[in-house]
């Protein structure tokens, strides 16, 4: 019972949320010109000023109010937030299979073969890039004392990407073993 006196209560508060605004303008008659952007109403609200502080630098100069929080995320909602880094670098675009290659399956296949040979070069090259700097890593951390079991876990590390390195710039190799 009390689950559905919770919903009416609820019903009841947006219902009376709802009669409480006031009513919504009744939109004009007359369309602007052809040919003219339409304004979004949170753009063509004016600024909104506030008295000067005092005299400073500049005299008496009006300064604009600060936004509120809810125009502030209504902002950030529409045109984002400009001091947000990018989530990735913009990827560049790469030119898929062409319509010959996907036509043909021996063709679709080379296709894949020369991309996953792309992916392993890079892997290999990353993995040489890294090595380095995770042996700089373990000296630092013989230096500083950290428990040999973890310097332990960084050293198989290192071990294993050369060992997949070696794999990939020599994969007959890796079947002989």
């Amino acid at each position: 019972m009390k689950g559905g006196a919770l919903l009416v209560a609820l019903v009841v508060a947006a219902a009376a949320s709802l009669l409480a605004r006031p009513p919504a303008p009744e939109p004009s008659a007359a369309a602007p010109p052809a040919g003219t952007p339409a304004v979004p109403p949170v753009a063509a609200a004016p600024a909104r000023t506030v008295q000067a502080a005092g005299p400073g630098w500049f005299g008496e100069m009006p300064r604009a109010a600060p936004l509120t929080a809810a125009d502030s995320m209504a902002d950030a909602r529409l045109h984002g937030d400009a001091r947000t880094p990018p989530l990735a670098p913009p990827a560049a675009a790469e030119a898929g299979p062409s319509s010959a290659e996907l036509a043909d399956r021996h063709a679709y296949r080379d296709y894949e073969a020369r991309q996953e040979a792309r992916v392993m070069a890079a892997f290999a090259s990353a993995a040489q890039r890294e090595v380095p700097r995770l042996q700089a890593d373990v000296e630092r951390a013989r230096a500083s004392g950290i428990p040999a079991a973890q310097i332990a876990r960084v050293e198989d590390k290192i071990r294993r990407l050369e060992q997949l390195r070696r794999e990939i710039a020599n994969p007959g190799a890796a079947l002989r073993d």
